[in-house]
């Protein structure tokens, strides 16, 4: 039924005009046709997201079983399906994010009441917008993942809220978990992953395909270098850079350059180490062949 309602609802109102100016001049008829589509676009997404009103107290941060009966998932799954229509009809989605009053008003009737002025793509994934906070001129790229909800294995959905502060980028294919908060002008390279509840202050970089796993904290103007790996609930100071390719082992605070000089020095002798022994059973395997 309210598929129906979405499409069947705004297809009808949107060809009335055109009907009502059968008999008219040839001109009013074709400025009727011509406004068609826009009018259409604009019922659309009135009637989409008016019937999303009837879920968005179920827009919230928590877990939650994943039944349809539950009162709180069913009203996810039925905000999630208004917007859906929205988001997944790409030639109306790019409408609406290609005029601003447009974006403003589809953002604001799905219940976002953060700042619209932020660039945003078709295809960068957002949902539950009641939780979502975007700061003034963040870019959130192509094909990123905003993801405020995580289905668990054991039957359940975990939804927290992420926030973007001002100026922020958020790179090609990057994919912030829930709970995750990026700082003013920080920037999230391309591919790269933030766990759960991670936390990336100000003037904070994260390089390309670097990881930043549940709980672990960048703070102000430090550095996360290509393809390093901060682990669980790790902490990388002020302006600490992390060198590329470092694994930064969970729990870890690196304050000084003393502590990441430690964990560099100890993954190059794990390096050199597994290289040895990889080293030594090619020459035993060559040895036992010959």
């Amino acid at each position: 039924m309210l598929i129906i309602l979405i499409w069947c609802l705004p297809i009808g109102l949107a060809t009335l005009p055109i009907l009502l100016v059968e008999n008219l001049s040839l001109g009013v008829r074709i400025a009727a046709i011509m406004a068609s589509p826009m009018l259409f676009i604009w019922l659309f997404a009135s009637v989409s997201g008016l019937l999303s009103l009837l879920g968005q107290s179920g827009i919230k941060k928590g877990r939650f079983a994943r039944r349809l009966f539950d009162k709180i998932y069913f009203r996810r799954r039925l905000y999630g399906t208004c917007w859906t229509q929205i988001y997944y009809f790409k030639p109306i989605y790019s409408v609406v994010l290609s005029i601003p009053l447009l974006k403003w008003y589809v953002l604001r009737i799905f219940g976002y009441r953060g700042s619209c002025n932020f660039t945003i793509y078709p295809d960068t994934w957002i949902r539950d917008l009641p939780i979502l906070k975007i700061g003034d001129g963040a870019y959130l790229s192509n094909r990123a993942t905003i993801g405020t909800n995580v289905c668990m294995a054991d039957g359940t959905i975990f939804v927290d809220s992420i926030q973007i502060d001002r100026k922020a980028l958020i790179g090609h294919l990057a994919v912030l978990g829930p709970g995750a908060k990026v700082g003013e002008n920080s920037e999230i390279g391309v591919g790269a992953t933030l766990g759960i509840k991670t936390r990336i202050a100000k003037n904070a970089k994260v390089g390309v395909n670097a990881t930043v796993v549940h709980g672990a904290v960048v703070e102000e103007n430090a550095e996360v270098g290509n393809s390093c790996y901060i682990g669980m609930r790790a902490r990388v100071s002020e302006n600490i850079k992390i060198p590329a390719g470092t694994v930064v082992p969970a729990g870890t605070i690196i304050n000084t350059q003393q502590d990441l000089n430690q964990i560099v020095h100890s993954e190059e002798r794990n390096i050199g180490l597994r290289t040895e022994i990889a080293a030594k059973a090619l020459a035993d395997a060559l040895v036992g062949g010959a």
